[in-house]
């Protein structure tokens, strides 16, 4: 291969990872922009959530990681287990339960978290509390996940998608998700939100540049070396 065209991959090789790195970095931006957003959001203090469902129109980010409050009735002959997830490092589920609403719509709400060993099976019955409920929270706008039973309940799932679950209930599921704080009288810890960092953008970035830096050097000073030894053309 000659001189010249060591150079230019080594040149097009730096282009690239310099270019990956300001992506990065953008992205960075974004993440903390995003950060900033939802922040502000649970400094807010919570609204009624059929209120705020029908001004903001259809679920996305303009309701995610709003503080809510909503009151009804417990469904727990149709609830939601969130297999595989833990706290602290114990295995355990999330418990999501349907909140029937006065007008006859459904919410559901996750109610918090409970140890399993197998990160799959979990007594509901004991986990239950009274019907009525008021319940404080924050909404979370779903991320997917079908469900991995084909019928019967509890319907375990990875990650709860409200829009999945429409078919298999008798009355109309709002698609919202409201994580439940802190209650008194729950009979297990509400799952934490998750914590609002900067995310591995900035390490990503600082990576693409030195894999930039390391290309034009080092093509550099192949070069350099094949020239002294009056190698190449």
């Amino acid at each position: 291969m000659s001189r010249f065209a060591v150079l230019v991959l080594g040149v097009l090789a730096a282009a690239v990872c310099t270019r990956l790195g300001f992506w990065q970095l953008d992205r960075l931006g974004q993440r903390r922009a995003l950060n900033v957003r939802i922040a502000a959001r649970l400094a807010e203090p919570p609204v009624d959530l059929t209120a705020l469902a029908t001004s903001a129109g259809p679920a996305g980010e303009d309701l995610d990681y709003r503080r809510v409050r909503v009151a009804g009735r417990f469904d727990f002959e149709r609830e939601v287990i969130v297999v595989a997830r833990t706290l602290r490092g114990v295995p355990g589920v999330h418990v999501v339960t349907p909140l029937l609403l006065p007008d006859g719509d459904a919410v559901l709400v996750e109610r918090g978290w409970a140890p399993s060993p197998d990160s799959r099976s979990v007594d509901l019955a004991g986990l239950r509390e009274p019907p009525d409920a008021d319940v404080t929270g924050v909404l979370l706008v779903s991320r997917g996940g079908g469900a991995t039973a084909a019928e019967g309940w509890p319907v375990r799932v990875r990650a709860v998608d409200p829009g999945s679950l429409v078919p298999r209930y008798p009355y109309r599921l709002l698609p919202l998700l409201v994580r439940r704080g802190e209650s008194a009288g729950a009979p297990f810890p509400p799952v934490p939100l998750p914590e609002l960092t900067a995310g591995p953008h900035l390490s990503y970035a600082v990576q693409w540049f030195a894999f930039g830096v390391i290309a034009l050097v080092g093509s550099v000073v192949l070069v350099t070396r094949t020239v002294k030894d009056g190698g190449g053309r």
